[in-house]
């Protein structure tokens, strides 16, 4: 219903509660592939690629919080899912507040990880933005790109899935 098409992948009990990963900037639903597997098979879990991306479609504008969280919205009317327990990650975790907030009655529950109350009021995103992420033009620098997921792990992943994301990143196109 809003137009574009979110590749996920989907595991766990079809009657079991459901829950829904999003995944932070520049990641797919592939970010979650090392824990997927340490999750309940109790669960019936769906880890979804954003509009913009991975291989999700990517249209020109339709970047705000209001508009993924409309996806999300979509995505449960489309499944025909109940109320979910919405996981966000970093980016992800700001559509799930802006999902909670527009939607609260679709909802079991929220967890939010590596979450921010705000990316205005950061000034380390701020500063981010500002030197970096506005100057960025197609195709986006390879180099960039594995610097930044880097710079976003706390301990050091699987030179595979390390790759992985960096090739899921590298398609993002710059306007998102």
């Amino acid at each position: 219903p809003t137009g574009v098409t979110l590749p996920y992948v989907e595991q766990g009990d079809p009657a079991g509660v459901p829950v829904l990963l999003l995944h932070g900037v520049t990641d797919s639903w592939r970010s979650f592939e090392l824990v997927l597997p340490h999750l309940p098979p109790s669960f019936h879990v769906f880890a979804l690629s954003q509009r913009g991306h991975g291989d999700a479609d990517r249209p020109l504008t339709g970047y705000s919080f209001h508009d993924f969280a409309a996806d999300v919205a979509a995505f449960i009317d489309a499944l025909k899912l109940g109320p979910i327990i919405l996981v966000g990650h970093s980016m992800g975790s700001g559509v799930a507040q802006r999902f909670a907030l527009n939607y609260p009655d679709r909802l079991l529950g929220l967890v939010l990880v590596g979450s921010f109350a705000t990316l205005h009021a950061n000034p380390a995103v701020r500063e981010f933005w500002d030197s970096a992420v506005s100057q960025l033009g197609d195709p986006i620098d390879p180099h960039f790109v594995r610097e930044f997921q880097q710079s976003t792990l706390a301990q050091p992943a699987p030179v595979a899935f390390f790759e992985t994301v960096v090739q899921e990143s590298l398609k993002v196109p710059a306007r998102v």
